[in-house]
């Protein structure tokens, strides 16, 4: 398992990734996307291994090249 966050300055606001994977992704009150684990653990959220390429998918497709992994 693998954190993930977004980088809130470079976010573009286009809700790609809250739209693809809900599941991971929202939109907060200023129209940015942040992670979350059922609506928990905001910006901060763990990954479980099996959706990580998932999650890849968006950091890779993301058009602000915001999402990222924290480092451990």
């Amino acid at each position: 398992m693998r954190k993930a966050y977004v980088d809130k300055d470079n976010c573009t606001s286009c809700n790609q990734c809250a739209d693809n994977l809900p599941k991971y992704f929202m939109m907060d009150e200023d129209d940015v996307s942040q992670t979350h684990i059922s609506g928990e653990s905001i910006n901060d959220a763990m990954i479980p291994d099996e959706d990580e390429k998932k999650v890849q998918k968006e950091m890779d497709e993301c058009p602000g090249e915001c999402i990222h992994w924290k480092k451990h």
